[in-house]
C-alpha cells in the first residue's frame, strides 16, 4: 500500500519505519528530517501538503494572513483541502494515517476515495475543545480543577482578583494552555502580547482560567479502536516548563525535563481513574492513540488537565510486532498491543546539549550508538553533510525495561550530549 501518514511533530517514526519494512509505500508531511526520515525508508511530500503551515520563506507562505484566512479544521488554511487531494492524487494514496489534531475535519469532510485512521469528529474535541473536555471528563466523575474566571477576548483579562498562580486555557480553540506561576512575570510577560501565539495576529480566543494544581504530573496513554480500548504506558512527566507564558514551546517540551516511572499504587490510581472515561469516548468513535494527564495533587486527589488524542510530540516509543501486525491491531484488536506494554517498563531519559532550546542548539548526535545497543530510533534527527545531527538539541531515548548506562556513557563520551536527571 502507499500510507501517507499526516502528523503535527513527528508522532509516528517507529511505526512508519515498521510499515516501510514490511513492503509499503511510506509518506509523511514531515519536512525537518527529509534526509533522516529516507535513511530509515519513509518519504516526504514537502511542500505537497506542507507541515510548517505559519513557517515564512516557503513556496505558499504568501497565501497565509491569520487576519484574513478562511479556516478549516481549528486553525488550518482551507487552501490545505486542495492540498490534501492533490497529495492523495500524486502519491497515490491507499490509506492516510492521521494523527494531526486540526487536520481531523478535513478528513471528515467528504469521502476523499481512501481509507483512513483518524479520531472522529467528536473525539477530537476532547483534545481541541479544552471546555469541552473539561466538562466531559466531569460527567465521567473526575474532579477538575476549579475554574476562575471565563470570557470572550484573552486580551481582556481580568487579573485583578487572581491569585498569584494560575492556568489560561483557550476554550475552543486548538492551542496551548498557559501557565502563570507567578502573577508579577505579567509586567515583562503581558497576556495580549504572550498568550495563545502571541500579538502577531488579531485573533481573538475565548478562554477560561483554573486553579494551578500542584502535586505530581502524570500521563496515561492508550489506544482507541472504533468502540474499543486498552492501556500501554504510564509516566510521571512535569511539562510544565513548556507551558509557561515566557516559554510556550510544545516543539521541545522535553528540554530540562525528567520522565519517571509511576509507583504500583499510584499507577493503579492513574489506570483506575480513567476507565469510565475511556468507556465514555469509546462511544465518540474513532480510531486513536492518546494520552490522559492527570495532577496528583498534594491533597492526594486526582484531577483531570487533558486529553491528547494523538501520540506524544517528538514520539520514538518502540513499536511491537511487525507493521503489518501492528496496523491491524491498531485498527481491529487494541487489547493486543495493550498486551506487549502489560506489566513492563519503558523509561525514558531526556539527552541534551547545554543550548537546547536557543538558535545554537543543534549538534552532532552518535546515532551509530543505537545500532551497538538496539535501542529505538529518535527524533529529531537530520543527516546534513554525512552527520547525524540532534536538530533540536536533545532528544528522548526509550530504553526497554531498564536504562542502559553503557549507551548512556558512550553517548557523552562522544558527544556534547548529556542526560538530564534533573541537576
Amino acid at each position: 500500500m502507499n500510507i501517507l501518514f499526516v502528523e503535527m511533530e513527528q508522532h509516528n517514526l517507529q511505526f512508519m519505519k515498521k510499515l516501510a519494512e514490511d513492503g509499503h509505500s511510506v509518506y509523511t508531511n514531515q519536512s525537518l528530517s527529509k534526509n533522516y526520515l529516507k535513511s530509515l525508508g519513509i518519504n516526504t511530500v514537502g511542500d505537497d501538503l506542507p507541515h510548517e503551515v505559519w513557517a515564512v520563506g516557503h513556496s505558499w507562505s504568501h497565501l497565509i494572513d491569520m487576519d484574513t484566512y478562511e479556516e478549516v479544521g481549528n486553525g488550518l488554511p482551507k487552501w490545505m483541502e486542495e492540498k490534501f487531494e492533490k497529495t492523495l492524487e500524486k502519491y497515490k494514496i491507499d490509506l492516510v494515517v492521521n494523527t494531526y489534531p486540526p487536520f481531523n475535519e478535513i478528513m471528515h469532510l467528504k469521502d476523499w476515495g481512501v481509507d483512513f485512521v483518524s479520531a472522529s469528529p467528536d473525539a477530537i474535541k476532547l483534545e481541541q475543545e479544552k471546555i469541552f473536555a473539561n466538562t466531559f471528563a466531569k460527567h465521567c466523575g473526575m474532579k477538575t480543577p476549579q475554574i476562575l474566571q471565563t470570557g470572550n477576548s484573552h486580551k481582556d483579562i481580568d487579573l485583578d482578583p487572581l491569585p498569584n498562580s494560575f492556568v489560561i486555557k483557550p476554550s475552543n480553540k486548538w492551542t496551548s494552555a498557559t501557565i502563570v506561576k507567578d502573577k508579577g512575570l505579567l509586567e515583562a510577560f503581558p497576556t495580549g502580547k504572550y498568550l495563545f501565539g502571541g500579538d502577531h495576529h488579531s485573533a481573538i480566543y475565548n478562554y477560561y482560567i483554573e486553579e494551578l494544581i500542584k502535586g505530581q504530573e502524570t500521563n496515561i496513554s492508550y489506544i482507541m479502536s472504533n468502540g474499543k480500548w486498552s492501556f500501554t504506558f504510564s509516566e510521571s512527566c512535569d511539562e510544565s516548563k513548556a507551558k509557561q507564558i515566557f516559554n510556550v514551546n510544545p516543539v521541545v517540551w522535553y528540554a530540562d525535563t525528567t520522565i519517571n516511572q509511576l509507583t504500583p499504587e499510584v499507577d493503579k490510581m492513574v489506570r483506575d481513574n480513567v476507565v469510565e472515561y475511556l468507556n465514555q469516548a469509546a462511544k465518540l468513535g474513532g480510531t486513536y492513540e492518546g494520552s490522559i494527564t492527570q495532577m496528583l495533587g498534594e491533597d492526594g486527589e486526582l484531577y483531570f488537565l487533558e486529553n491528547n488524542c494523538r501520540p506524544y510530540v517528538n514520539n520514538t516509543f518502540p513499536i511491537p510486532y511487525t507493521g503489518n501486525e501492528y496496523l491491524d491491531a491498531f485498527r481491529n484488536n487494541p487489547k493486543k498491543i495493550g498486551d506487549w506494554f502489560e506489566g513492563r517498563k519503558f523509561p525514558k531519559v531526556v539527552i541534551q546539549n547545554k543550548n537546547i532550546g536557543n538558535q545554537d542548539q543543534e549538534c552532532e548526535y552518535p546515532f551509530h550508538l543505537h545500532d551497538k545497543y538496539k535501542i529505538a530510533e529518535p527524533t529529531p534527527i537530520e543527516i546534513i553533510d554525512g552527520k547525524y545531527i540532534a536538530t533540536k538539541g536533545g532528544v528522548v531515548i526509550v530504553f526497554e525495561d531498564e536504562i542502559n548506562m553503557d549507551f548512556i556513557n558512550e553517548v557523552e563520551k562522544d558527544s556534547d550530549l548529556r542526560a538530564y536527571w534533573g541537576n
